[in-house]
């Protein structure tokens, strides 16, 4: 087997273990919050939108603003987790695994990662179409929490 089809492989294995696992209630509503550019003057997504967005379903904003720019963050980040289980409704390595499919295929290319929240803050700030998430809480001041609708 040559190691392009090994990588692919593990997270098939990953996938297949974390799908009996049961998503704890709270995992859905909590653990992440997305953010987007102050300039952005989108309020609201619904989470099919959102997940269109990052699955890069849907391109442009829903106003009309122009070209969405989602940013993840890695596949281990918990963050990610809480973010894939709550939007997505699959755990973050599900995802990654088709985002592995798609680029092995040549079909797509997944978001960009950045490697922490502070990545993510940075390429939100300077990106006014960008739209990531980071550890719940509180947002800093400069940018934009968005609200996810059912």
């Amino acid at each position: 087997m040559n190691r392009r089809l090994r990588v692919l492989a593990l997270p098939v294995a990953a996938v297949a273990a974390l799908a009996v696992q049961p998503v704890p209630a709270g995992a859905q509503e909590s653990g992440y919050v997305v953010i987007v550019n102050a300039a952005n003057p989108v309020a609201s997504l619904s989470r099919q939108q959102l997940a269109d967005i990052f699955m890069k379903r849907m391109a442009q904003w829903p106003d009309g603003f122009g070209e969405a720019h989602p940013v993840d963050q890695p596949a281990v980040a918990a963050v990610r987790d809480a973010f894939s289980r709550g939007v997505h409704g699959k755990p973050a390595a599900a995802v990654a695994s088709w985002w592995g499919q798609q680029m092995f295929s040549g079909r797509a290319t997944p978001p960009p990662q950045r490697p922490h929240d502070r990545g993510v803050l940075a390429f939100v700030r300077g990106d006014a179409s960008a739209v990531g998430y980071i550890a719940g809480g509180t947002a800093p001041p400069d940018v934009k929490v968005l609200r996810v609708t059912p």
